[in-house]
């Protein structure tokens, strides 16, 4: 019996070629293709996230003129791994994070945004990417750090913080 006197063979689409032949291959490839370029993309998110982070750290470190060791001291954590999250080669944990901005003087809050980990509600969020109130008692020094166009937000984020802290520190 021939072809045509069967019918469409089980297993077929009705003109004798089998479902998922080479159409079947190419979708599903294309399919592996998008997801592993999506996964790429994610971790490269990821290490761009985790690299700023200890950027950010590292900067905060040296503009409160600490060693590696001496944070690994204030922190409890090793100044080996102090070092690898400051390349951005680890994401530290919550405890971590909250002794290191403990020793740089910073809020955690900060910090914990630095590090990708929402902690406020996104209005907050906002209102956090306006330039801080300048304080009442030296106006001068957080307005220019606001307005110097030269400035990073990060930098300015950066100066602020330091300055702020060297200032809690004196009325201590």
């Amino acid at each position: 019996m021939s072809r045509a006197q069967r019918g469409a063979e089980p297993g077929t689409n009705g003109n004798g070629h089998h479902p998922g032949g080479a159409d079947g291959a190419d979708a599903v490839s294309a399919a592996e293709g998008l997801r592993d370029a999506g996964k790429r993309a994610a971790e490269d998110a990821w290490s761009a996230q985790v690299n700023a982070l200890g950027g950010f750290i590292r900067a905060q470190r040296q503009m409160a003129k600490l060693s590696l060791r001496e944070m690994a001291a204030m922190t409890k954590v090793s100044n080996a791994y102090l070092s690898q999250v400051e390349r951005g080669l680890h994401q530290p944990s919550l405890k971590v994070l909250r002794s290191i901005a403990d020793a740089l003087h910073l809020n955690t809050d900060q910090m914990l945004s630095r590090a990708g980990w929402a902690v406020r509600d996104p209005v907050e969020a906002e209102a956090e990417q306006a330039p801080p109130p300048v304080a009442e008692e030296v106006p001068g020094v957080e307005a220019a750090i606001a307005v110097d166009p030269r400035l990073s937000d990060e930098q300015r984020a950066a100066l602020l913080g330091v300055y702020r802290s060297f200032v809690e520190r004196g009325q201590g």
